[in-house]
């Protein structure tokens, strides 16, 4: 039998074919009085059919059993929604939301229901999009080897990560909304937390700021933290990123003690290619003292004054070199920490030039000093003797085979800049071929066996490195000229 589509007034199924969701007007047998454009396609039928006078169970024989009570339910009164996803024939998933309703006749009687499927999959797939970010930052948060916290301006901490509840040693419940940045920060850092405040404000972030926090035990614990500002509730609020430096400062002093050890070990070979010219050296002095005191005996047993007073002199000055001579061996041989005072360079290369005095001498060769004008370095004035004294000796060893041996130190300041420059020349023949690229490598070495282990310039440049400076091979010179470029101070 043909519906009766006078129960439904016209100009609501006028309105219902312009619905821009899928919807239908259903008899209390279900059958399909008119239904929106969009309806057949919900339901898996070609988009221009027509459903109307077909009930609706028949058209997708599929939801009888799990529909019909529900369709019974909303012929009684009840109003009822239900999600259900399904996927088209090319594959595509959907998420449908129905929603089935009784609609009332002009007596106000049940003479049917409106079924209407909201197509909800853009709203789905951005919820799921949306929590799969939100558990993102959850495991992020959570999970995150770095710390991490969100304060309020006036530094009270609203959410802290595990990570940074373990740098400083709190529980969330005594941290979160109970400690303020300030409660943890060492009053030493004021003047860079205002630097800090002040970038945060203009910038809208902060860091690679390096502080200290105060652990709840109160020792302090090195921290590198950075961050940025966000708005909530038009309230400016600040994200950090906090990097417990604990372990990097322990490496740190590690490699800092290896640095020293390999300076000293370097230090003490060259002592012991030294050791034959010092014992020489020391042995000059022995001997004047030696002749002196035959000599003092004598006169003393004549009673000639004079020659005893030229002999006690002898023996002050013959004493005075032996002593000048052990001071600069145990000054240069002391193990250095890194310690920095004003340095003046010329006194620096004399030396330097002092200690390598045998060297020099067994040699042959002319030393040249140019350093008119003092020159002042911040730095640790052991270490740089040593660069100068393996400089120096390089030089020595590298000239002394040469016709007219020669070696020159020059200490100039630089015109457009404020560095000094020490170069050390010598007569000495070219670096062989390849050479030049490998002279700052460890154990590479240019000498004869036996000569040398191949450390002096790489530990050189090391020491140099770690005083600002550079170390080079000057390529444009006519000779073999290495420079030592470090910042100049003024005293």
């Amino acid at each position: 039998m043909a519906p009766d589509r006078n129960t439904a007034s016209h100009g609501f199924i006028e309105l219902l074919r312009h619905l821009p969701i899928a919807a239908a007007v259903l008899d209390r047998e279900l059958r399909c009085l008119a239904h929106t454009p969009t309806w057949p396609a919900a339901h898996g039928a070609p988009a221009d059919s027509d459903l109307s006078g077909r009930v609706h169970l028949d058209v997708v024989p599929a939801l009888r059993e799990g529909w019909a009570p529900l369709f019974a339910a909303c012929l009684e009164g009840a109003t009822q929604s239900r999600d259900v996803a399904s996927v088209d024939g090319d594959g595509t998933r959907r998420h449908l939301r129905w929603l089935v309703a009784p609609w009332r006749d002009a007596g106000g009687q049940i003479a049917g229901l409106v079924v209407s499927a909201e197509d909800r999959t853009e709203q789905e797939q951005t919820r799921k999009r949306l929590g799969e970010h939100e558990a993102a930052f959850r495991d992020l948060f959570a999970s995150s080897p770095l710390g991490l916290n969100l304060c309020r301006m006036d530094g009270l901490w609203l959410h802290s990560n595990e990570a940074f509840l373990r740098i400083i040693g709190y529980s969330a419940a005594e941290a979160d909304g109970g400690l303020t940045y300030w409660q943890l920060t060492p009053r030493k850092y004021d003047a860079d937390e205002a630097v800090q405040l002040e970038t945060l404000r203009t910038t809208r972030r902060y860091g690679p700021y390096e502080k200290e926090f105060i652990r709840k035990d109160g020792t302090l614990v090195p921290v590198r933290l950075h961050g940025f500002l966000i708005e909530r509730d038009g309230e400016d609020l600040i994200w950090s990123v906090i990097e417990d430096m604990t372990e990097q400062r322990a490496l740190q002093r590690d490699r800092e003690e290896q640095r020293l050890h390999a300076i000293q070990a370097s230090k003490l070979a060259t002592l012991g290619e030294m050791a034959a010219g010092f014992a020489h050296e020391i042995n000059n002095p022995l001997g004047i003292v030696e002749l002196y005191v035959a000599t003092l005996e004598d006169s003393i047993d004549a009673g000639d004054m004079d020659a005893v007073r030229e002999a006690i002199h002898g023996i002050r000055e013959a004493a005075v070199r032996a002593g000048q001579i052990v001071r600069g061996l145990s000054r240069f041989s002391r193990r250095s920490h890194g310690e920095r005072a004003l340095v003046d360079t010329r006194s620096l290369v004399e030396e330097a030039l002092g200690l390598c005095r045998p060297r020099i001498a067994a040699a042959g060769v002319t030393v040249g000093v140019d350093a008119p004008r003092v020159a002042v370095v911040s730095g640790d004035a052991i270490q740089l003797s040593q660069v100068l004294v393996n400089l120096v000796n390089n030089a020595v060893d590298a000239a002394r085979d040469t016709p007219q041996p020669w070696v020159r130190v020059r200490v100039e300041r630089e015109a457009d800049a404020p560095f000094v420059r020490i170069a050390v020349e010598d007569s000495g023949p070219p670096l062989p071929a390849g050479a030049e690229e490998r002279i700052f490598e460890p154990f590479f070495t240019t000498k004869r066996v036996g000569e040398g282990t191949g450390l002096g310039l790489s530990v050189s440049r090391t020491i140099i490195d770690a005083h600002d400076g550079t170390l080079t091979l000057d390529r444009s010179a006519d000779c073999t000229r290495f420079v030592v470029r470090l910042p100049e101070v003024q005293p």
